[in-house]
């Protein structure tokens, strides 16, 4: 019994298609029966089964078929690997303008070298003018088949994916490649021993055969499931349709299904480009997802260009941002779930023993913060007393007014901290918690409690100047056990990959976003090979966070007064 080219499933004799992933069998896979000296079946009509391309890949088997052609699973033997083989249909190449795109978009894919787009290894004509395109040969499956396996992802790994997606449409819009057919079926999920998916996208640029000036006539360009209002009514697009198009993905791996279904392309026309989208409790009823992730989503489906995220690293930024709850939450109604308590009753975190609490610290270092940042003299005389009559007693002894001690180099790092917009406290207060070594559990516990207390302020207090210095009290007190810990090796390990590369791309930092997610890219591909990649990508993610963070550390001030 022979096995499958693709899966290396067993083949039962005379099988045409293998009964694990269902591709056509080539001539070669069909044994020959012992003793007939005869094949168990018959070869398959398929004419580039077994057939050499430009003696470089030898087909072995059929992987699927589209409007655009057929897609082959090749072997290269002279270097010894697999390729995957597009062959566009016979009456499609012998187009002039259809081989001319082809060409253009051809050399423009293969420009693209980034590790979450497909390699293309060649291009162009067989001997008989049949246009084919060779390209990398990936073991996983497609997002599409993921979604039919499981229904949904999980928000972080959905984001997971979308961000990763975000880094493939950022290097290609980056070299004036739009996909403009960005959907599950392009989007691999490549298997590894550990960790999340490695996303590829696949056809970056020859999407855009399908349709368009030149091209068979009545053929749309791209899904139009997954099309942009500007790409439905064929106005000009950029990279930010293929943002609209990531957002319909991402809501469908919310959901479990796209945000429109229609039967025909003028019905999608019509939600696209006028319709809402189902907020995701009403699509999916049980749906738990943070506010902040939906509301970027929502701005990844607006119907105007100009109203979404501008460029894919926007999104990228913006969907971790969401996911980890650093955007300003101001934007979000939190409900009020109780009446202000007094501030000694106000519970921040749970520090001493793991269990125990700071209390009242936040809101007691508020009020200080006010008395201290009272106009000196406040306290003196009322102005109308400058109008009374001079007394001549005699001078009496006037006890010294008490000395207001020195500002503490706490208190010098929740002022610093407390100058500083909300959205970068919280992006340090992430952080903060990763280096705090306080199990996962706890931390999501303070958090909850810090949420509280921002949706419920004490009265009369501003309630923005209020959240900075909960903010500041948390992260100081994080920072403390940080250097009271035995150092990075005593940090638990309980927290997901995902979620410390959006610590490490989130915070405040001298080093750009940009520059992060290229040193976040670099050390996966640095460690793409070893056996623990994902514990050594972990520990070198916590050695970065400590020391590329920007701790804010206030500096001395010198206070003029005190010369004078």
């Amino acid at each position: 019994m022979t096995s499958c080219a693709q899966c290396r499933a067993p083949v039962p004799a005379g099988a045409r298609n293998c009964p694990r992933c269902g591709i056509t069998l080539s001539g070669a896979e069909l044994e020959t029966q012992p003793g007939t000296g005869v094949h168990a079946g018959a070869p398959h009509s398929d004419v580039m089964i077994g057939r050499s391309v430009i003696d470089q890949y030898v087909v072995r088997a059929k992987l699927g078929e589209g409007g655009m052609g057929a897609v082959y699973l090749a072997d290269q033997p002279t270097i010894g690997r697999q390729a995957v083989i597009k062959v566009i249909h016979p009456w499609l190449s012998r187009d002039a303008s259809v081989a001319s795109r082809f060409a253009t978009e051809a050399k423009a894919a293969a420009r693209l070298q980034n590790p979450h787009i497909v390699s293309i290894y060649n291009y162009g004509r067989m001997p008989d003018g049949t246009l084919f395109l060779a390209m990398e040969h990936l073991n996983g499956r497609t997002l599409a088949q993921a979604l039919r396996a499981e229904g949904r992802l999980d928000p972080t790994r959905a984001v997971g994916i979308a961000t990763q997606v975000c880094e493939a449409l950022s290097h290609a819009h980056a070299r004036g490649v739009v996909h403009r057919d960005l959907k599950p079926s392009n989007i691999m999920l490549v298997a590894r021993d550990r960790g999340p998916e490695f996303v590829k996208v696949l056809d970056f640029g020859i999407a855009k055969l399908d349709g368009g000036e030149g091209t068979a006539a009545g053929v749309m360009l791209g899904t139009p499931q997954y099309m942009s209002p500007e790409q439905l009514t064929g106005k000009a697009v950029d990279g930010r349709s293929d943002l609209y198009a990531l957002g319909l993905v991402l809501y469908e791996m919310l959901t479990g299904h796209p945000p429109f279904r229609a039967d025909s392309a003028i019905a999608y026309i019509h939600k696209h480009t006028s319709e809402a989208p189902l907020p995701l409790a009403q699509a999916r009823p049980g749906l738990r997802v943070p506010p902040a992730l939906e509301a970027c989503l929502l701005r990844a489906l607006a119907k105007s260009p100009h109203q979404r995220p501008q460029t894919a690293d926007v999104l990228a930024d913006e969907l971790w941002s969401a996911l980890m709850a650093t955007v300003d939450s101001s934007h979000v109604p939190m409900p009020r779930t109780r009446a202000p308590a007094p501030p000694k009753a106000l519970v921040v975190l749970a520090v001493a023993g793991g269990i125990g609490v700071l209390g009242g610290i936040a809101t007691a270092g508020w009020f200080a913060l006010q008395s201290r940042e009272a106009p000196r003299g406040a306290a003196a005389s009322p102005p109308d007393a400058a109008a009374a009559p001079a007394v001549t007693a005699p001078p009496a002894v006037v006890a010294a007014p008490p000395v207001e001690p020195a500002p503490s180099a706490k208190d010098r790092q929740r002022a610093a901290l407390r100058a500083r917009p909300i959205t970068e406290l919280e992006a340090e207060l992430q952080r903060a918690t990763v280096l705090s070594g306080l199990p996962i559990d706890r931390i999501e516990q303070a958090l909850r409690e810090y949420q509280a207390a921002v949706a419920n302020p004490p009265p009369g207090v501003d309630a923005t100047e209020y959240r900075k210095a909960l903010l500041a009290d948390l992260i100081v007190t994080w920072r403390e056990l940080a250097e009271r810990d035995a150092g990075l090796t005593a940090i638990p390990r309980d927290r997901p990959l995902l979620e410390l590369e959006a610590v490490f791309l989130t915070m405040a930092s001298s080093y750009g976003v940009e520059d992060r997610h290229r040193m976040l890219l670099q050390l996966k591909n640095a460690t793409a090979g070893e056996p623990n990649a994902d514990a050594l990508v972990y520990t070198t993610l916590l050695q970065w966070i400590d020391a590329y963070g920007e701790a804010d550390e206030p500096i001395e001030i010198i206070n003029d007064d005190d010369d004078e």
